[in-house]
């Protein structure tokens, strides 16, 4: 938070440098003061040092000028320094520079055979001090009022400061939670398919060491490498996960932009999941009525739908997906409709944010939970956005938009 120096903190300021730089400390500290600090010497300064300044400079002036007391610019000349003294100083450096002038009056008429105190020049002279004196608790007060405006101002800065602060200490707390029970559930998912892998392997070369090779199994050691295969592949996918959400918290996702064709990159998604829609019984219908192409990193938006139709298949309960794309206006629009376990209002405000799906985490089903923040954010610097429309049991439907041309940074 930057801070606004008054004029009044400014000559605070050039005070305490030029006493810093032009009085020893070790002065000071002969006189016991070593330990005093910044704020403490413009106290002294503003409240005793210039004063004296003032006061003397008032006299020297009255002496030199020739400002008698019987003159009007004499009481004049008296205020103007009353009134610096008083605002820069408080109602005690006005008080002090009052008596220090009018001790130096009296003692320069007493000295002075031309002139004699009458009793004009003392009505005077009282008048002037009864009259800086209420000049400086005008002055004070009106100092303290404008200080107190200030500390009430920097309390609410403050305040809203604290408020940001604390908010922000809470939202780590919750992150730092839900980053641990990720963490949790990334060694659980990482260590189930290696601990399988190793139980089946061990008991392979057991039985290549143990029974003769006659007895050997061909058919069980295929099924082995089959799993082992179909492990490794799970493996790959959640440590690419883990390597893209790594890039995108550290700003390091580059990307390669080029002509796209959303369609055609949709259709190659869905080749890619055949045998997966085969197996599963799916039925997915695409409904673009010519190529929507844009200015998009290919593998990048590839990877989005890829993400968004997997979760199709993985909670749409077998029922059909429907996939819309069309251009509407310099934009491309991506739908994808299910029809199955859908979302709960609540998580719907939560599941693009990173970690969120391991604090709903159930076990019902495989997987880190990152795939909705891989695609928000790969969406989100593509310049586009994502949204969802969901009920329980009623299914989901998400949809992207993408500028055509949107500057990105590649």
């Amino acid at each position: 938070m930057e801070k606004n120096f008054s004029e009044q903190d400014k000559l605070y300021s050039r005070l305490y440098s030029y006493s810093k730089k032009y009085i020893p400390y070790k002065w000071l500290g002969k006189l016991g003061l070593d330990n005093i600090n910044q704020q403490q010497i413009t106290h002294l300064l503003t409240s005793y040092g210039l004063p004296v300044v003032l006061s003397t400079i008032a006299l020297l002036t009255t002496y030199i000028f020739k400002f008698y007391p019987d003159k009007i610019p004499f009481y004049m000349l008296y205020s103007i320094f009353v009134a610096l003294s008083s605002w820069y100083g408080g109602l005690g450096g006005g008080v002090l520079t009052t008596g220090i002038i009018a001790s130096g009056v009296v003692f320069f008429l007493s000295s002075n055979i031309q002139y004699e105190l009458t009793g004009s020049l003392l009505i005077g002279l009282l008048s002037f001090i009864v009259s800086a004196v209420t000049v400086s608790f005008l002055i004070g007060t009106a100092r303290r009022t404008n200080e107190i405006k200030k500390f009430k101002e920097q309390e609410k800065a403050y305040s809203q400061t604290f408020t940001q602060l604390f908010g922000e200490h809470i939202k780590a707390r919750k992150e730092i939670k839900a980053r641990d029970e990720f963490l949790s559930i990334v060694s659980h998912e990482l260590k189930t398919p290696l601990t399988s892998m190793l139980l089946k392997l061990h008991g392979m070369l057991n039985s290549v060491y143990n029974v003769s090779l006659a007895n050997f199994s061909v058919r069980e050691l295929m099924q082995v490498l089959e799993n082992a295969e179909k492990q490794i592949k799970w493996l790959t996918a959640m440590i690419n996960d883990l390597i893209n959400v790594s890039l995108i918290t550290t700003g390091r996702m580059n990307l390669k932009i080029e002509d796209v064709d959303l369609v055609g990159t949709t259709n190659r998604v869905l080749q890619n999941f055949s045998e997966l829609l085969k197996r599963e019984k799916y039925k997915i219908r695409i409904e673009a009525k010519s190529p929507v192409v844009g200015r998009w990193d290919e593998v990048r938006i590839e990877q989005a739908i890829t993400n968004l139709v997997s979760n199709a298949i993985k909670y749409g309960r077998g029922e059909p997906i429907d996939i819309k794309i069309l251009k509407t206006g310099d934009s491309a629009r991506f739908i994808i409709q299910d029809r199955g376990i859908g979302i709960h209002p609540n998580e719907q405000k939560v599941i693009f944010d990173l970690f969120k799906r391991a604090e709903e985490q159930n076990g019902n089903h495989k997987g880190l939970g990152v795939g909705l923040y891989i695609t928000s954010q790969i969406v989100k610097v593509h310049g586009g956005s994502i949204r969802v429309s969901s009920a329980p049991m009623k299914g989901s439907l998400f949809t992207i938009d993408l500028p055509l041309n949107q500057s990105v940074k590649e």
